[in-house]
């Protein structure tokens, strides 16, 4: 057998069989010959990793230019212990360049050929992806990722039809922790069981990640085949659950997206694919999505701002700013401070785009940023704050505070810190919470409210009104005032019911001696109608826009009646 081989090959058995050998594995195969300084490995590497050519002629140089730079010094030592007989075996782990410039652990293994006077001549052997994708899963037994993405890619015309399915097992996590890891396994497979049986020949499941599933279709025409599935599915999950007397109780959630989105390539699939399933993740439990482009570009709009928030606050809060508005004394009409406001704006490829607080600032508190913007608009707000008693000696600064940075971050020191930093006196620096900052009396609030107080910092709820504020809630918190929501106000402006509503709450409020500001304020008639209720303070676009300092300074700084 071996000579009839070798009667075929003829006197290039070598050069052909390497060939031969490398379209055959997913591994990389390579030679080096060491005397001549020549490396050649499997062209598949070139695809791979950060590479031009799979023949190398100064290998000692072009080689190391692929391993990560942190394990070059061990190749270099290991290779010449080999060359100078020191070493016999060659098995490392360590670290090659992919073409992103990546780290990529690889393990790499390989036989020493020594000519007739000992000395090696060749290192022959093969390199693999230790961290590499596994191609099937035997915990579920259903072939894994790489083969999915094989699959779409082996098909002769362009996907056209049908829909991608990601599925995933709603808290999991709860399922391992309580039961343990052999009965999260039992319910990984039973669940790919459940999905296998209803499925047509037509369509093919495999297993992602942990909890993680796909169901392709290449023949489906509408969205309705994937939520017919999808209640196929979910009986049998209901029955799987019952026969097993509910000791694991479960839903999954789904994400659908056009399967013909796999020739926008495979990273934008790949995106539309986890945004799918996070959407559907992001309804509750057995939650149920179909891919919408509208909903995607909101989520990278949300991207795109979150990533200009984040640069803005690492060079030096470029694009933020403060803008101030008044608050005035209801009776005297003369202005005794004012909110800070917190603006952004980012550029964009149409120029410099300002961005709605509503949509930034529940960035902000979501990634964490809103801890260093607030240390800025603090600091802002405190130096204006300075400038302004220079000609209203009592003028104070209403700041809003996040719960994020009572949780996260250590705002009773940043306030701290602006207050002597500007020799301010405490109750000149007021903090504003919405009511849904603070639902819950959490240890980390009240350990923050009575730093408050300790230190005589006013404490004032904003947005009365708008959610579940009650007379118990101010009577806990114990707030220098309230602030009625300006929807709340508009209301009883315009409806005899909600003013007769708004004219209570002040009454009871005042009961217990708290001040109430109303926000909102447009028109004359509305002031005159506060001051009938007694209303301590008032804001609104009646006294004056939120405007930045210098024209706030011009427009305030006399401390006269606003209008």
């Amino acid at each position: 057998m071996i000579n009839d081989i070798f009667k075929v090959f003829g006197e290039q058995t070598a050069e052909i069989l390497f060939q031969i050998i490398t379209e055959c594995m997913d591994d990389y195969l390579y030679i080096f010959d060491l005397q001549n300084n020549i490396f050649e490995i499997s062209q598949s590497a070139v695809e791979r990793f950060n590479m031009s050519k799979n023949v190398l002629t100064d290998a000692a140089n072009e080689v190391m230019k692929v391993v990560y730079e942190e394990d070059r010094e061990m190749l270099t030592k290991h290779l010449a212990d080999i060359c100078e007989g020191r070493e016999k075996v060659h098995n490392l782990h360590y670290r090659w360049l992919d073409k992103e410039g990546r780290s990529v652990w690889i393990n790499c293994r390989g036989i020493v050929i020594n000519d007739q006077q000992g000395k090696a001549v060749y290192l022959i052997g093969c390199l693999n992806e230790t961290g590499n994708k596994r191609r099937a899963d035997n915990v579920t037994g259903l072939l894994g990722g790489p083969e999915f993405l094989a699959y779409l890619c082996s098909q002769k015309e362009p996907i056209s039809k049908g829909f991608l399915m990601h599925v995933g097992i709603d808290d999991f996590g709860a399922i391992n922790s309580s039961r343990g890891a052999d009965y999260g396994n039992y319910i990984l497979k039973s669940v790919a069981t459940c999905m296998k049986e209803c499925l047509s020949d037509k369509q093919r499941i495999y297993h992602l990640v942990a909890d993680q599933y796909v169901i392709v279709d290449l023949e489906a025409s509408s969205a309705e085949d994937a939520v017919a599935l999808k209640e196929k599915i979910t009986d049998k999950l209901h029955n799987f659950i019952v026969t097993e007397n509910y000791e694991a109780i479960f839903s999954i959630s789904i994400g659908v997206v056009d399967a013909a989105t796999f020739c926008e390539g495979t990273e934008e699939c790949r995106k539309k694919f986890e945004f799918a399933l996070k959407q559907a993740k992001g309804m509750g439990k057995n939650g149920f999505y179909v891919f919408d482009q509208d909903d995607y570009e909101v989520f990278l709009q949300k991207g795109r701002i979150v990533a200009a928030l984040r640069n803005a606050i690492v060079n030096n809060y470029e694009g933020f700013e403060v803008n101030y508005q008044p608050i005035v004394d209801c009776q005297t009409e003369q202005i005794i401070g004012a909110e800070a406001l917190m603006r952004f704006s980012m550029i964009t490829e149409e120029g410099r785009e300002f961005v709605s607080p509503m949509e930034f600032i529940p960035l902000l508190e979501e990634t964490g940023l809103i801890i260093p913007a607030g240390r800025y608009i603090l600091n802002e707000a405190a130096a204006m704050c300075c400038e302004m008693q220079k000609y209203i000696p009592d003028f104070r600064i209403n700041v809003n505070v996040s719960y994020v940075q009572i949780l996260q971050g250590n705002v009773e020191r940043d306030i701290l810190d602006v207050i002597q930093k500007y020799a301010l006196k405490p109750e000149c620096l007021c903090v504003e919470m919405t009511e849904s900052g603070f639902m819950d009396m959490t240890p980390s609030f009240c350990k923050f409210r009575k730093s408050l107080e300790k230190n005589g910092i006013s404490f004032v709820i904003d947005d009365f009104g708008t959610g579940y504020s009650n007379l118990h809630c101010i009577r806990d918190m114990n707030p220098s005032y309230v602030k009625m929501d300006r929807d709340f106000t508009a209301k009883a402006m315009n409806s005899d019911r909600d003013y007769e509503l708004y004219k209570n709450i002040i009454r009871m409020v005042h009961s217990i001696n708290v001040r109430i500001c109303a926000e909102g304020i447009e028109e004359r008639e509305w002031l005159l109608k506060m001051k009938e209720m007694k209303v301590d303070y008032l804001q609104g676009y009646y006294f004056g826009r939120p405007c930045g300092k210098e024209q706030f300074l011009q427009q305030y700084a006399s401390g006269i009646h606003v209008k």
